[in-house]
């Protein structure tokens, strides 16, 4: 996907698949692209174990995103 495509859904829960099937589902966040010509975007998601840390999985530019969708009536996405 394309930037464009991805920024309004930056700071909100949704669920994303990825090229490689995977989907993921937590809030989405970018990171500037901090000179290698593609922006950063994390999901995170809540920690496996009750206190432990949240769970970031990070994706070096939207051409690994194939889909994103609104889930904030998912509890399991928001962060």
């Amino acid at each position: 996907m394309h930037d464009d495509e991805i920024k309004p859904f930056i700071g909100q829960p949704v669920r994303v698949t990825l090229a490689d099937g995977r989907i993921l589902a937590g809030t989405l966040h970018a990171h500037g692209d901090q000179g290698h010509g593609h922006i950063h975007y994390a999901v995170v998601s809540d920690p496996i174990k009750m206190g432990g840390e949240p769970v970031v999985e990070m994706l070096h530019g939207g051409d690994q995103i194939t889909d994103i969708v609104d889930a904030s009536d998912d509890p399991a996405a928001v962060e």
